[in-house]
């Protein structure tokens, strides 16, 4: 498997006394070398250790060359004499840190535990860049299509029944009452805006190019609820949600929030196949406020996530669904979006028969805004 892990390059000049611990060795595949420049030239690649007695400006120029390729690094200098402006232009460049030098191997223990949090979150940050490129194309256009066309069937049954009603009226009268004519109109124009507002919902959730802006976190909550209206009545699910009392502000990608919600919601539908219950299905989304967070929280009743799979669930390329099965960016990209784009955190709990994600968002709305009178 350790082909599959991102690379790490531990560089030295002299005899080196770092040693990386078992810690990074879990979650990168760490290789050890004499400082040569050729072979930063490595896709896997995501940081590197250079252990140097100084930091000069032929180095400072090899990870300018990586910047330049469009490489993004974690570069790590531990050294005793590092020239302190080659290492902020480096810091320019990308995230870089400066360390002091080991001496004795024993040190490497305190290293390790040190930089593992800087080099997790790179390998975090570049994965949800990848998945921004790749979500059209992840969520497919099959799938986008499918919703579209599973949403659009009952209104679309709802104007034909309408349509065939006036013309079996219009065969047995001379002439059709205006109210029943006013009648049929109007549940056609509700039906139509109502395919619209589908349409624009799965399209809205396929953007990548757009701007931060504030929106309503009622507004987007009645958005995703009219996207699962036909599949939870089908299904036969109560679909219960409590929003905010007082509508609430953030400012960011609303789209994003959408798709988290979407996924989630679509894993609760899910969850609920293939079992047999006695009681009602529910999926409930809750909100709660507070002075400095806005929590949303979605739960339902099929079982709760088995014990054996929580510690997974969150990985890359778990999932529990067959391949090519699904509708959704997967709950790996689902906390990144959040802990990414909105400096929150989503997380799973299981009580009794209840999965509960809870995700716990920063408020940035206008009433965090801090005025300074001159």
């Amino acid at each position: 498997m350790n082909n599959t892990l991102p690379i790490v390059l531990h560089l030295y000049d002299e005899t080196p006394l770092f040693s990386p611990n078992q810690n990074l060795k879990d979650y990168f595949l760490l290789k050890s070398a004499p400082y040569d420049p050729l072979l930063l030239n490595n896709e896997m690649l995501i940081g590197v250790i250079l252990e140097t007695k100084t930091f000069k400006k032929h180095h400072l120029e090899a990870f300018e060359t990586l910047h330049n390729i469009g490489k993004k690094i974690v570069l790590i200098v531990v050294s005793e004499n590092a020239d302190h402006r080659l290492v902020r232009s480096a810091a320019l460049l990308m995230q870089c840190v400066l360390f002091p030098p080991l001496s004795a191997i024993e040190e490497s223990e305190a290293l390790s535990n040190s930089i593992l949090p800087m080099l997790r979150e790179q390998v975090d940050t570049l994965r949800y860049m990848e998945a921004l490129k790749l979500r059209s194309h992840r969520s497919g256009i099959v799938d986008s299509l499918n919703v579209v066309a599973h949403q659009w069937r009952q209104p679309i049954n709802l104007i034909s029944m309408e349509a065939i009603n006036l013309s079996i009226q219009s065969t047995l009268e001379e002439s059709v009452p205006s109210v029943s004519i006013q009648k049929s109109t109007q549940m056609i124009s509700e039906q139509s805006q109502r395919m619209a507002e589908i349409l624009k919902n799965v399209l809205n959730m396929g953007k990548t190019n757009r701007a931060k802006e504030p929106f309503s976190i009622n507004t987007m909550l009645e958005r995703v609820q009219l996207f699962f209206a036909d599949q939870f009545q089908r299904e036969r699910i109560e679909y219960r949600i409590h929003p905010l009392g007082e509508d609430t502000f953030l400012h960011g990608y609303s789209s994003d929030l959408e798709e988290v919600l979407v996924n989630l919601l679509a894993n609760a539908k899910d969850a609920f196949l293939n079992i047999a219950l006695d009681y009602p299905k529910i999926i409930t989304v809750e909100t709660q406020i507070t002075e400095k967070t806005i929590i949303l929280i979605v739960k339902d009743n099929a079982g709760g996530v088995p014990e054996a799979i929580r510690e997974k669930i969150f990985e890359p390329h778990f999932s529990t669904k067959g391949h090519g099965e699904g509708f959704g960016i997967g709950l790996h990209i689902a906390r990144l979006i959040i802990t990414q784009e909105f400096k929150g955190s989503l997380t799973l709990g299981v009580v009794k028969d209840e999965t509960i994600f809870t995700i716990t968002l920063p408020r940035n709305d206008a009433s965090q805004l801090k005025f300074i009178y001159s």
